[in-house]
């Protein structure tokens, strides 16, 4: 008899992209253990990051402060972002937040079977705090648009990959 531990890796990513429920900005989390760690994928809305210099001059208390990475996507750009695709990552044996990550994103539609329908679209990774909440909250992300339809999120957290599957409508 067969378990679902003889499932191909492909098998296994085809269910849960077929299975992935709807995702709307205020209620998709995805938690997946990859190597030595748990990674959290989060779609919110999109928000505006800031600089430590502006955190400090401008007295800002609410919202990412831009601790590293790549420019941040503001949520009034041209390409009209629509959500923040982030993720957070745990260390899998003490639950502590990974500060210091090495983390690459991308996304790309598919169809209704989990095929690659698409090109794929690289997600510049910024790595943020919440404002005076220091390294415990420490996030990798940006905003980004995804129009409705089925993705696979494709991550590599410290040269570990995985998929997550996602409907957005």
């Amino acid at each position: 008899m067969r378990t679902y531990r003889d499932w191909s890796p492909a098998v296994a990513l085809m269910l849960a992209v077929a299975y992935a429920p709807s995702a709307h900005a205020d209620d998709v989390m995805r938690r997946r253990v990859v190597g030595p760690d748990i990674v959290e994928l989060q779609l919110l809305a999109p928000e505006p990051f800031f600089s430590q210099k502006d955190v400090t001059a401008k007295h800002i208390t609410q919202g990412r402060e831009i601790e590293g990475g790549a420019i941040p996507v503001m949520p009034d750009a041209d390409s009209k972002p629509n959500y923040q695709l982030v993720l957070q990552v745990l260390d899998r044996k003490t639950g502590q937040v990974v500060s210091n990550a090495t983390v690459t994103m991308k996304f790309g539609p598919v169809d209704d079977k989990g095929r690659a329908v698409g090109g794929q679209v690289d997600v510049p990774v910024v790595v943020t705090q919440a404002i005076g909440q220091g390294p415990t909250s420490t996030r990798y992300g940006n905003n980004v648009t995804l129009p409705e339809g089925q993705y696979h999120i494709i991550v590599t957290v410290n040269a570990e990959p995985t998929v997550f599957g996602i409907t957005v409508n």
